[in-house]
Protein backbone atom coordinates (compact mmCIF):
# COMPACT_ATOMS: atom_id res chain seq x y z
CA UNK A 1 0.00 0.00 0.00
CA UNK A 2 3.15 2.38 0.80
CA UNK A 3 4.29 1.87 -2.95
CA UNK A 4 0.72 2.61 -4.25
CA UNK A 5 0.62 5.92 -1.93
CA UNK A 6 4.46 6.71 -3.09
CA UNK A 7 3.09 6.33 -6.95
CA UNK A 8 -0.15 8.33 -6.37
CA UNK A 9 1.88 11.03 -5.13
CA UNK A 10 4.50 11.25 -7.62
CA UNK A 11 1.65 11.56 -10.14
CA UNK A 12 -0.56 14.17 -8.24
CA UNK A 13 2.92 16.35 -7.86
CA UNK A 14 3.58 16.07 -11.29
CA UNK A 15 0.18 17.22 -12.48
CA UNK A 16 -0.15 19.98 -10.11
CA UNK A 17 3.49 21.09 -11.49
CA UNK A 18 1.60 20.93 -14.84
CA UNK A 19 -1.06 22.52 -13.18
CA UNK A 20 1.03 25.42 -11.89
CA UNK A 21 3.34 25.83 -14.87
CA UNK A 22 0.20 26.28 -17.38
CA UNK A 23 -1.29 29.26 -14.91
CA UNK A 24 1.69 30.73 -14.74
CA UNK A 25 2.02 33.69 -17.04
CA UNK A 26 4.70 33.46 -19.44
CA UNK A 27 6.90 36.23 -19.63
CA UNK A 28 7.32 38.40 -22.68
CA UNK A 29 9.60 37.13 -25.40
CA UNK A 30 12.75 39.14 -25.30
CA UNK A 31 12.48 41.57 -28.35
CA UNK A 32 14.37 40.53 -31.72
CA UNK A 33 17.22 42.72 -32.25
CA UNK A 34 16.89 45.26 -35.49
CA UNK A 35 18.71 43.75 -38.61
CA UNK A 36 22.74 44.18 -38.79
CA UNK A 37 22.74 46.79 -41.09
CA UNK A 38 23.23 46.27 -45.08
CA UNK A 39 26.92 45.82 -46.15
CA UNK A 40 27.43 48.46 -48.80
CA UNK A 41 27.42 46.85 -52.17
CA UNK A 42 28.40 49.83 -54.30
CA UNK A 43 31.42 52.15 -55.23
CA UNK A 44 31.82 53.43 -51.21
CA UNK A 45 33.89 56.88 -50.67
CA UNK A 46 35.46 56.86 -47.46
CA UNK A 47 35.61 60.32 -45.21
CA UNK A 48 38.13 60.22 -41.69
CA UNK A 49 36.57 63.44 -40.76
CA UNK A 50 39.29 65.57 -38.37
CA UNK A 51 41.56 63.30 -39.23
CA UNK A 52 44.56 64.24 -41.53
CA UNK A 53 46.19 61.33 -43.34
CA UNK A 54 49.49 61.32 -44.52
CA UNK A 55 49.31 60.05 -48.15
CA UNK A 56 51.65 57.28 -48.13
CA UNK A 57 54.96 56.51 -49.46
CA UNK A 58 55.76 53.05 -50.81
CA UNK A 59 57.72 51.19 -53.39
CA UNK A 60 57.20 47.88 -55.41
CA UNK A 61 58.64 46.09 -58.45
CA UNK A 62 57.51 47.43 -61.79
CA UNK A 63 56.03 44.94 -64.04
CA UNK A 64 57.76 45.61 -67.39
CA UNK A 65 61.33 45.41 -66.18
CA UNK A 66 61.91 44.09 -62.84
CA UNK A 67 63.13 47.59 -60.85
CA UNK A 68 61.66 48.94 -58.37
CA UNK A 69 59.53 52.09 -58.33
CA UNK A 70 59.30 53.76 -55.33
CA UNK A 71 56.55 56.74 -54.37
CA UNK A 72 57.45 59.52 -51.85
CA UNK A 73 54.97 62.23 -51.18
CA UNK A 74 56.22 65.94 -53.03
CA UNK A 75 55.34 68.80 -52.17
CA UNK A 76 53.32 70.80 -55.47
CA UNK A 77 52.37 67.16 -57.10
CA UNK A 78 49.53 65.31 -56.87
CA UNK A 79 49.04 61.56 -57.01
CA UNK A 80 46.84 58.98 -58.21
CA UNK A 81 46.80 55.32 -57.05
CA UNK A 82 44.66 52.75 -59.12
CA UNK A 83 44.61 49.07 -57.61
CA UNK A 84 43.43 47.00 -60.06
CA UNK A 85 44.14 42.75 -61.06
CA UNK A 86 43.83 41.49 -64.42
CA UNK A 87 41.28 39.05 -62.89
CA UNK A 88 38.79 41.71 -61.69
CA UNK A 89 35.90 41.66 -63.69
CA UNK A 90 35.11 45.29 -62.49
CA UNK A 91 38.66 46.37 -63.77
CA UNK A 92 38.24 44.67 -66.96
CA UNK A 93 35.02 46.83 -67.58
CA UNK A 94 36.67 49.94 -66.25
CA UNK A 95 39.88 49.62 -68.29
CA UNK A 96 38.95 52.11 -70.79
CA UNK A 97 37.31 54.94 -68.08
CA UNK A 98 40.57 54.14 -65.89
CA UNK A 99 43.07 54.42 -68.49
CA UNK A 100 41.52 57.76 -69.54
CA UNK A 101 41.83 59.01 -66.22
CA UNK A 102 45.48 57.74 -65.94
CA UNK A 103 46.35 60.15 -69.31
CA UNK A 104 44.40 63.40 -68.40
CA UNK A 105 46.10 63.67 -64.98
CA UNK A 106 49.37 62.08 -65.71
CA UNK A 107 51.51 65.66 -66.32
CA UNK A 108 54.16 67.55 -64.67
CA UNK A 109 52.67 67.83 -61.92
CA UNK A 110 50.67 64.89 -61.11
CA UNK A 111 51.72 61.60 -60.90
CA UNK A 112 49.73 58.42 -61.77
CA UNK A 113 50.63 54.69 -60.79
CA UNK A 114 48.21 51.89 -61.24
CA UNK A 115 49.39 48.88 -58.56
CA UNK A 116 48.14 44.99 -59.66
CA UNK A 117 46.83 43.77 -56.17
CA UNK A 118 46.42 39.85 -55.83
CA UNK A 119 47.83 38.92 -59.44
CA UNK A 120 51.16 37.12 -61.21
CA UNK A 121 53.37 39.29 -62.73
CA UNK A 122 52.68 37.69 -66.05
CA UNK A 123 49.42 38.12 -65.97
CA UNK A 124 49.56 41.85 -64.78
CA UNK A 125 52.44 42.32 -67.39
CA UNK A 126 50.24 41.23 -70.41
CA UNK A 127 47.49 42.92 -68.65
CA UNK A 128 48.95 46.45 -68.63
CA UNK A 129 50.13 45.68 -72.58
CA UNK A 130 46.67 44.61 -73.99
CA UNK A 131 45.47 47.90 -72.26
CA UNK A 132 48.58 50.06 -72.88
CA UNK A 133 48.95 51.37 -69.91
CA UNK A 134 51.80 54.32 -69.95
CA UNK A 135 51.74 55.29 -66.28
CA UNK A 136 53.93 53.28 -64.02
CA UNK A 137 52.69 49.83 -63.24
CA UNK A 138 53.78 48.08 -60.33
CA UNK A 139 53.23 44.53 -58.50
CA UNK A 140 51.62 45.44 -55.00
CA UNK A 141 53.26 43.99 -52.12
CA UNK A 142 52.36 42.90 -48.57
CA UNK A 143 53.98 46.58 -47.60
CA UNK A 144 51.76 48.22 -49.93
CA UNK A 145 48.67 46.30 -49.07
CA UNK A 146 49.09 46.97 -45.49
CA UNK A 147 49.31 50.61 -46.25
CA UNK A 148 46.49 50.88 -48.22
CA UNK A 149 44.41 48.48 -46.26
CA UNK A 150 44.11 45.74 -48.55
CA UNK A 151 41.49 47.92 -50.77
CA UNK A 152 38.82 46.36 -52.63
CA UNK A 153 39.55 46.82 -56.48
CA UNK A 154 39.01 48.69 -58.32
CA UNK A 155 40.25 51.14 -55.84
CA UNK A 156 41.54 54.90 -56.62
CA UNK A 157 43.23 56.80 -54.08
CA UNK A 158 44.30 60.24 -54.43
CA UNK A 159 47.19 62.55 -52.82
CA UNK A 160 47.09 66.41 -52.80
CA UNK A 161 50.11 68.74 -53.48
CA UNK A 162 50.42 68.96 -49.54
CA UNK A 163 51.47 65.11 -49.09
CA UNK A 164 48.10 64.01 -47.55
CA UNK A 165 45.13 61.50 -48.49
CA UNK A 166 42.68 63.66 -50.23
CA UNK A 167 39.80 61.44 -51.32
CA UNK A 168 39.53 57.27 -52.18
CA UNK A 169 36.94 55.55 -53.91
CA UNK A 170 36.60 51.72 -53.19
CA UNK A 171 35.07 49.45 -55.85
CA UNK A 172 34.40 51.72 -58.23
CA UNK A 173 31.42 51.40 -61.05
CA UNK A 174 30.82 52.83 -64.06
CA UNK A 175 28.30 55.42 -62.77
CA UNK A 176 30.60 56.90 -60.65
CA UNK A 177 33.67 56.88 -62.80
CA UNK A 178 32.43 61.22 -63.58
CA UNK A 179 32.70 61.83 -59.53
CA UNK A 180 35.67 60.50 -59.69
CA UNK A 181 36.93 62.40 -62.16
CA UNK A 182 35.74 65.65 -60.94
CA UNK A 183 36.81 64.76 -57.29
CA UNK A 184 40.87 64.39 -59.11
CA UNK A 185 40.10 67.15 -61.07
CA UNK A 186 39.28 69.51 -58.10
CA UNK A 187 42.47 68.08 -56.34
CA UNK A 188 45.10 68.33 -58.40
CA UNK A 189 43.67 71.86 -59.39
CA UNK A 190 44.23 73.22 -56.09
Amino acid sequence: MTKCLKVYALVVLGWASQLVASETPKADPQPTPAPAPAVPTGPQREYNPGKVLEFPAFQGESITDGQTISFKPEKGRSVVVIFIASWCEPCQVLMPELKQLARKYSTASNQVFFVFSHDTKTDAAAFAKEHQLTSPSIMANVEILTVFKNPELPSVYVGDKWGYMADRYIKIQKDSVAALDDTISKITAL
